[in-house]
């Protein structure tokens, strides 16, 4: 099985029934925050017969539970390894996240729908399966001459120029002027310009002991007229902005 659709009830269900009770509240409050727990046990009802119907659970040991080809989907998102967060803005300015999660259980895409009602669950095909994801999620196009670096900026010096992008243009001018109106850093500023400073974003987090994730690496990513733009080094403070490579892009994704 490739994929698993459930419901945000249906999930919080799998949670406590796979004994991911810290999972569950944590679910139930962000949620939930006004059924009270002796309440719980009608939405579980419900979302029990809605897995029944799936096919997706089955009474075992005098209990509902998962049937064990659905449990993966649901233990990695408890027990990953580490997790990919893919983040990007649509034409209207609205934001789209998706999640993947590398385990002992496979490597698995996470997607919220309809306000975050609706999970999907989708198995990928180990590493190469993660690029390609990041590659049509992000829609990546790599620079056919893979040039390398293009600047080195600041964090005051990137700040102002996402400032500059989004509603200040005579800073932009200022920018250019200053790198002697270079050709690439006319395109990718004009490209900053065309999104108004919003950047997509591909981030990879790695989890301590407690289980609390922490950034390990990420990037900023810029859709452009003739191809993608990378800002890498930001977890180290430094900002290089640089065309999209795969040697670049899976240096991020993989530890």
């Amino acid at each position: 099985m490739k994929q698993f659709t459930i419901s945000i009830e249906e999930l919080l269900f799998c949670f406590y029934s796979e004994g991911f009770f810290e999972q569950g509240m944590a679910l139930k409050q962000a949620y939930f925050p006004e059924i009270e727990d002796e309440q719980l046990g009608a939405l579980f009802e419900a979302a029990c017969r809605s897995l029944l119907a799936k096919d997706a659970a089955e009474f075992r040991n005098h209990q509902y539970r998962l049937k064990d080809e659905y449990c993966p989907f649901i233990h990695v998102l408890n027990d990953a390894d580490y997790t990919v967060k893919l983040s990007k803005f649509n034409g209207q300015g609205a934001e789209r996240n998706v999640s993947c999660h590398l385990s002992k259980f496979g490597t698995y895409s996470h997607e919220l729908l309809f306000d975050e009602q609706v999970h999907r669950i989708t198995k990928l095909e180990s590493n190469e399966g993660l690029l390609t994801k990041t590659d049509e999620f992000l829609h990546i196009v790599e620079e056919e001459n893979n040039r390398g670096l293009l600047l080195r900026l600041t964090s005051n010096e990137f700040e102002k120029l996402l400032e500059g992008a989004s509603d200040n243009p005579s800073y932009l001018k200022e920018f250019l002027e200053k790198h002697d109106h270079q050709e690439d850093v006319t395109r990718f500023v004009n490209d900053l310009a065309l999104r108004k400073g919003k950047m997509d974003t591909l981030m990879r987090l790695v989890y301590d002991k407690d289980n609390s994730p922490e950034v390990a690496d990420m990037a900023f990513v810029l859709p452009g007229n003739r191809h993608t733009w990378l800002v890498t080094g930001i977890t180290q403070n430094e900002f290089s902005i640089v065309p999209a490579n795969k040697d670049v892009i899976k240096g991020i994704l993989f530890c």
